[in-house]
């Protein structure tokens, strides 16, 4: 029974990401590439520094790039 239940969530979450889509692109007319741009570069952005403080966590210098190679440990 728990199943249905999550299939019922799965598709609320469809239809409301669907909506949310239709209105972004409805309502922004011509600007919407801009602002996808620019909510695709941030999303980028904030994964980018979320990784970079991750490995700051782990002891990695993240300033330093590889060539390719991971160093012995």
């Amino acid at each position: 029974m728990n199943w249905i239940v999550d299939k019922v969530a799965l598709l609320l979450a469809a239809i409301a990401c669907a909506a949310v889509a239709w209105a972004l692109i409805r309502y922004s007319g011509q600007w919407f590439p801009l602002l996808l741009f620019i909510l695709a570069f941030a999303g980028l952005y904030a994964d980018n520094q979320r990784l970079r403080n991750r490995l700051r966590d782990l002891g990695e210098d993240s300033s330093r790039r590889s060539r390719g190679r991971s160093r012995p440990r």
